[in-house]
């Protein structure tokens, strides 16, 4: 007997083995009124649970793979920050003085209302938000109940190695001490693609599958399960041929990674002998050095945010001191920076003034450095100063306007002249490029073309503005869809507007780092791609054995006559095989 049940993989894999079910015991949450002399003991509390916790996200956002940072090392950023946030503790903290509460009562209240006001508001963005609070107050209250991290992995057995872990959901606490348990796989009944458990999932490399409805009613604990991310499917089952049969499949992979390593020897050509470059993202040492370990002919996509996340901005010093630690890194290979893209979902503390009320379309990017201009005059400043001892990039992000990227070159070039003035050498030919990552600044590619060294497509944040999808949503996510027509027409103006000018044009999203993807990218005309370390070699892997000439006439044909909403199809029918 077969018992099937479907949900969304989100971090690619196959596992087989024994289920457990982790079970998660609701907190008992004391509630009571406190004398004077009792008020700060409790305050006291609530700033010794906050530091811990933060020190707990700290330690885990260090236990990340280097190969697979991004956007896990920046949804934990994003929690320690929330831990400073004075709207949450600062009033929580507020609620024990004025109502003389204890500690646990005042976070749950403060959360409460929070939570009514992210409810109330129809921004995607902000159900993101809502997301993000639960999972630090869960974190709170388990330290003020003197249950932490620590015993949150008491809580977690330890023998767990080799078997499916299911569960509700899951807190990228819990994924990480999943990860230490080296557990095969993970089922749960909620999350999506772009949950910040999925996220930390895929940094992890455990196959996983999400919004597996009702599985904790109907799968049974020790049972064998069988579980591929690729499909979305969960099979309980004792059938000796299917356990062969996926057995094979977790071995094929095991070989299919050890080829792909190998492919990382070849040349950079298709099959038919067509160049491409492929880069890394990545900002830390560690990150850094795997890219070039893995052929990486340079960064395409080093982060910044990552200084801005003390209470004080970071002075021009340290961010030059951060560079020249990632030229030593690269060894003469080219560095490409982003100023810092700051907003949105990732506005640091210092700067928490400039928060808006929809912050995915308030003052993000490249908007918040025009506006904070001696801010932005530091970082350049240190990227300029950087320039002096290895190819550096300027990158611009979220443009979507020509007047920015002029006042933004415009202040490009008094800092460099500067620094001159005051003896300081600077590559005068200093690359500056931009993020097309707004439906505005696509459409506008080829006049921004004519402006700019090269062009980078942010296909994250470009999908989620032209499908207008929080990613992050659950209710949604599933309309995230990176093979949308509309996105893959996108893209190829952005192509054609830069090749008026013969501008190079990299894709650094998510989509440059999936193997599905990058051959019809390719029919596109894009010739440069972008990613984290760890998907270098599949990537490469997939590229060397395309028919480019191929690729370009079946992308061609199908955006010709194809009326389909996607060309998801297009994309299985130029992949080449199996690895």
């Amino acid at each position: 007997m077969i018992l099937a049940l479907s949900g969304t993989g989100v971090s690619d894999g196959v596992a087989l083995g024994r289920l457990h079910k982790l079970s998660h015991r609701e907190l008992d949450l004391p509630e009571y009124h406190v004398e004077d002399e009792e008020i700060e003991r409790q305050v006291r509390r609530l700033e010794a649970a906050s530091a811990a916790c933060e020190s707990a996200l700290a330690a885990m956002e260090a236990g990340l793979p280097d190969e697979a940072r991004g956007a896990a090392a920046e949804m934990l950023q994003v929690h320690r920050l929330m831990l400073r946030d004075d709207t949450l503790i600062g009033e929580s903290v507020r609620r024990v003085r004025t109502d003389g509460i204890n500690a646990e009562w005042a976070l749950d209240r403060q959360a409460a209302s929070m939570r009514s006001a992210l409810e109330r508001s129809e921004d995607a963005y902000l159900a993101l938000r809502s997301e993000d609070l639960d999972q630090i107050v869960q974190l709170l209250q388990r330290e003020l109940a003197q249950s932490g991290a620590a015993a949150l992995a008491e809580r977690i057995p330890a023998g767990l190695e080799g078997t499916v872990v299911l569960a509700r959901s899951l807190s990228p606490a819990e994924v990480a001490i999943l990860h230490q348990r080296r557990v095969a796989g993970v089922i749960t009944e909620h999350g999506g693609t772009w949950s910040h458990s999925a996220i930390l999932a895929r940094a992890y490399g455990i196959p996983t599958v999400m919004a597996v409805k009702r599985a904790l009613r109907v799968l049974r604990e020790g049972e064998w399960v069988i579980l591929d991310s690729h499909y979305g499917a969960v099979l309980a089952t004792e059938d000796d041929g299917l356990h062969g049969h996926y057995g094979e499949k977790v071995r094929q992979l095991a070989r299919r990674s050890a080829r792909q390593a190998r492919a990382l020897a070849v040349p950079d050509r298709t099959l038919d002998g067509e160049r491409f470059r492929l880069f890394g993202n990545a900002e830390h040492a560690p990150e850094l050095t795997r890219c070039v370990e893995h052929g990486a002919v340079g960064i395409g996509l080093m982060r910044t945010e990552f200084l801005f996340t003390e209470t004080l901005l970071p002075d021009e010093e340290t961010q030059y001191q951060a560079l020249r630690t990632a030229q030593a890194a690269l060894d003469g290979r080219p560095l490409t920076v982003r100023t810092l893209d700051a907003g949105g979902d990732k506005l640091p503390e210092a700067l928490a003034r400039f928060d808006g009320p929809n912050p995915a379309l308030g003052l993000r990017g490249i908007r918040l450095s025009l506006a904070l201009p001696e801010l932005f005059d530091v970082q350049l400043r240190a990227i300029l100063r950087a320039s002096a001892h290895g190819p550096v990039r300027i990158l611009l992000p979220m443009l979507t306007r020509l007047d920015e990227l002029e006042r933004a070159r415009e202040r490009i070039a008094e800092c460099a002249e500067a620094l001159r003035e005051e003896g300081v050498s600077v590559d005068p030919d200093v690359q500056i490029g931009g993020m097309i990552e707004t439906p505005a600044a696509a459409w506008m590619a080829e006049r921004f073309a004519a402006r700019l060294d090269f062009l980078s497509i942010g296909t994250n944040d470009l999908v989620q503005y032209v499908l207008a999808v929080d990613r992050q949503d659950e209710r949604v996510s599933h309309l995230f869809d990176p093979s949308c027509r509309a996105v893959i027409e996108l893209i190829g103006r952005v192509v054609r507007g830069a090749a008026v000018h013969q501008r190079p044009v990299q894709v650094c999203g998510e989509m440059a780092g999936d193997p599905r993807m990058v051959p019809v990218l390719f029919g596109l005309g894009v010739r440069e791609f972008s990613m984290p370390p760890g998907q270098l070699a599949a990537v490469k892997s997939r590229l060397i054995r395309l028919d480019a000439a191929r690729a370009r006439r079946e992308v061609a044909d199908d955006l010709a006559v194809s009326d389909s909403d996607s060309v998801a199809a297009l994309c299985r029918q130029l992949d080449p095989g199996s690895d």
